[in-house]
């Protein structure tokens, strides 16, 4: 078991991240590409769960949520070992590991990748990335969602950078967390979709984006578009 005290950098620094894990014995793991398909059942019975669970009565918004939860998992899978340096998973090869209802329970990304300069890094991790999320993009718009190119996914793969990052900040991994989340941000070619700015009390961050999750009355995130909008009242 790892202590509080832990001095490796990659564990002390991801406790509040959602890391690749072991299967158990309530879940499953289906190929990558099959859980993106939408002839299969995973991602309407995904945007079911997320409607059921959020009390969301149009499609969109669990839809969107599906591919939230895909991000945050790819990303906690892969930024902490770019930001200390090391090789980070990549998409090939990526397993979904599934509860028995099919809902998205976590991922088992493929092996690693080896790269050069930092710059070089930061472009093949957004490869990955991309990698992943397109079949996801593309099956969820086959099941009626918006269409694949749109902000409304590529947002939380682009935006949740900076939340990764401010939670492994906060938790210790060290180095400088702003400067590989301009890095990683740059190299999504997307800028504009989330700012990130430090402050004396670490990252602040701030999605250009929505999630969706605040229809669900459960509160706002903390790197919230709506952070200065009349909706918030």
């Amino acid at each position: 078991m790892e202590s509080d005290s832990d001095p490796n950098p990659l564990t002390a620094g991801t406790r509040a991240l959602a890391r690749p894990g072991r299967t158990t014995t309530e879940t499953r793991t289906v190929p990558w590409e099959r859980f993106c398909d939408p002839e299969q059942p995973y991602l309407a019975d995904n945007v079911r769960h997320w409607q059921r669970r959020a009390g969301f009565e149009h499609h969109r918004a669990g839809t969107v949520l599906v591919a939230f939860r895909a991000c945050w998992l790819m990303l906690c899978a892969t930024i902490p070992e770019y930001h200390l340096g090391t090789d980070f998973p990549s998409a090939r090869g990526t397993r979904a590991v599934v509860t028995p209802d099919g809902f998205l329970h976590g991922l088992l990304p493929g092996p690693a990748v080896r790269t050069g300069t930092d710059e070089d890094r930061a472009v093949r991790w957004w490869t990955e990335v991309s990698a992943l999320v397109t079949p996801l993009t593309r099956g969820l718009a086959g099941i009626g969602g918006p269409p694949a190119d749109s902000d409304q996914y590529w947002g939380n793969a682009v935006g949740l950078i900076g939340e990764v990052l401010r939670r492994a900040d906060r938790d210790g991994i060290g180095g400088d967390t702003l400067a590989s989340a301009l890095t990683l941000r740059a190299a999504t070619g997307r800028e504009d979709l989330v700012r990130v700015t430090a402050t004396p009390e670490g990252l602040w961050t701030r999605r250009r984006t929505c999630c969706q999750m605040w229809r669900s009355g459960t509160g706002y995130c903390t790197e919230c578009v709506l952070h200065d909008s009349p909706a918030r009242g």
